[in-house]
């Protein structure tokens, strides 16, 4: 309205109409924004699922989809790809569920289940009731008595376990420890190279590395806030995420390709990273999806 005198009994009469348009207007605007704001949360929410997909992966799709059927709507805490991704476990409170691309496929009933990891020949080993165990005959059975990890990572020879305290123990199929060494702290994250050859515990902000097999030390350094670590193809390179430096002197936030053997280091392009594995056996990198293995960008 205008508000104006002269015209006071039509701008009445507009008013009132306007009032009753208006009047309408407002329920349908509403229904209008509501079916606009669900329309944008299903796109947001459903098209990264879509796109990410366990059972659509390209590499592992057939082994999540036969592992979602062994687990058949199980709780999904934790899954492990071997070397080469011809074969893919997934963890869950009271089942394990393995499947392999030549059609095997099997459900184990192990309650507490913490970690998974297949070794060189492909083995699944797991952490589970405050037990080491690796697969035989079809089954998950105790090997050796060492304090149950929280991390496993395959080598070529067996695994490497780290657990709570900051120990490591490499262990041969036969239960055979085949070396140890002490993190100086907990919380470390523990991964192997190509090849399963040399191990590396993320610590502290630093990197410390071992030979895979006799826990042999490598290297011990803080290149930079390390925040993740990724291998690439050449056994001995890993890409450093770097956080903010503790000091004005250190490195700022970026990323390193760092030699572990010779210390050599070089600045990389910063660019979004997101966080995954590379298999040991094979140029393909790993991560969670939707409690599944799928594959990952390289970084």
């Amino acid at each position: 309205m205008s508000g104006r005198e002269g015209h006071l009994a039509a701008g009445r009469k507009s008013a009132r109409l306007a009032r009753s348009v208006s009047a309408r207007a407002w329920p349908l605007t509403l229904v209008i924004a509501a079916g606009l704001g669900l329309l944008l949360y299903v796109s947001t929410t459903s098209l990264p699922y879509l796109i990410a997909s366990p059972a659509g992966d390209a590499h592992l799709g057939a082994l999540n989809d036969c592992l979602a059927r062994q687990l058949d709507g199980a709780t999904r805490l934790g899954w492990a790809v071997a070397p080469d991704a011809s074969r893919a476990a997934v963890f869950g409170p009271r089942v394990v569920a393995v499947c392999g691309e030549d059609g095997s496929h099997s459900r184990l009933e192990i309650p507490g289940a913490t970690a998974l990891a297949f070794d060189g020949e492909r083995r699944l080993w797991a952490a589970a009731g405050g037990h080491l165990l690796r697969e035989r005959d079809g089954a998950l059975l105790p090997v050796g008595d060492i304090t149950p990890p929280e991390w496993l990572s395959g080598h070529a020879d067996g695994v490497v376990a780290l657990d709570a305290t900051g120990q490591l123990v490499s262990v041969a199929p036969d239960g055979k420890v085949l070396g140890q060494a002490q993190v100086p702290g907990p919380g470390g994250r523990l991964s192997i190279g190509p090849g399963g050859v040399l191990a590396a515990v993320e610590w502290g902000g630093g990197v410390i590395v071992y030979d895979a097999r006799t826990l042999e030390l490598v290297r011990a350094e803080a290149p930079c806030p390390v925040e993740f670590l990724w291998w690439l193809d050449t056994a001995d390179q890993v890409l450093l995420a770097c956080g903010a430096p503790a000091s004005p002197d250190a490195p700022g936030p970026g990323s390193l390709r760092f030699d572990v053997r010779t210390g050599a280091r070089e600045s990389v392009p910063a660019r979004t990273r997101a966080p995954a594995r590379r298999l040991s056996g094979r140029a393909l990198y790993v991560q969670g999806c939707d409690g599944f293995p799928c594959t990952a960008s390289p970084p």
